[in-house]
């Protein structure tokens, strides 16, 4: 099935004039940006199907157009290669047998980039919430396998979203945290599945940090930690050279054999969830 994004849908509620309460006007103010701002893969076949709701970094999700993506300002040679990193990440899920669900939470937020940290990671664990509600309304979504995967930025706000009550925790089988931002994260609560890819030479993203976060978290038989020796931010982005300094003495650089291990090992964990 061809990739599609879907339309926005006006709630009910607030069509009617019933949303009074503040937190339920949020809550479907948010719903309403997730649908207006995602991409879908669906594979070839007959559903429900096993489905990721993946979050990018802090560069954004490429546009849909070439045409599009050179119009854009501000963007760098690292966050073209990571925005097009998200939409091929979901192809190669896709291919396996994957439902993806894209959100943009830089469009939904009305920026192109958040590198400067424009959007929080509590406001991302918001999105998480919201769109794993919104997927289990969708008839190609298996709702017992929803998974979250976040790269980066995506992965930081993950860790937030594993802490503290969420209403849709019990709906998710598992998180995967790719290189996340863990300085500052709360100590993990919930009971959900996590992997964590690190990488150990990343200088953005300290993988100590998240060691840390570990040892402190609760139900840590739950996490799975895998770090790759020299392996940078962005070790699983293909196309980027193996060393690419984007200022203030942080780098990114792609690892073949730690991107090769990384996809192998996260596609074992998502199939070995119920």
């Amino acid at each position: 099935m061809a990739v599609r994004s879907l339309p926005a849908v006006a709630s009910v509620a607030l069509l009617c004039g019933l949303a009074g309460d503040p937190a339920i006007a949020a809550v479907e103010s948010l719903r309403e940006r997730i649908v207006e701002n995602h991409v879908e893969y669906v594979p070839t076949g007959v559903g429900p199907f096993p489905t990721l709701i993946t979050i990018p970094g802090c560069s954004g999700v490429a546009a849909s157009t070439p045409e599009e993506e050179t119009a854009l300002p501000g963007l760098k040679e690292d966050d073209t290669l990571f925005r097009q990193h998200y939409r091929r990440m979901a192809e190669r899920f896709r291919g396996e047998g994957y439902a993806v669900l894209l959100i943009h939470v830089h469009a939904a937020e009305g920026l192109v980039k958040a590198c400067a940290g424009e959007i929080k990671a509590e406001r991302i664990a918001q999105y998480i919430d919201q769109s794993v509600a919104w997927a289990k309304e969708l008839a190609f979504v298996d709702p017992a396998r929803i998974h979250v995967v976040g790269w980066s930025m995506g992965g930081g706000g993950a860790l937030a979203w594993l802490h503290g009550e969420r209403s849709q925790a019990a709906s998710v089988a598992s998180v995967v945290a790719i290189y996340p931002g863990c300085l500052g994260r709360e100590p993990l609560t919930l009971p959900v599945p996590l992997l964590m890819l690190l990488g150990d030479a990343d200088d953005i993203a300290d993988p100590r940090k998240c060691v840390d976060l570990v040892s402190k978290s609760e139900g840590s038989s739950r996490i799975t930690v895998r770090r790759f020796p020299g392996a940078r931010h962005g070790f699983d982005v293909a196309g980027a050279p193996a060393v690419l300094e984007i200022g203030g003495g942080m780098t990114v650089g792609y690892q073949k054999a730690a991107a090769d291990t990384a996809w192998r090992e996260t596609l074992a964990f998502l199939s070995s969830r119920p």
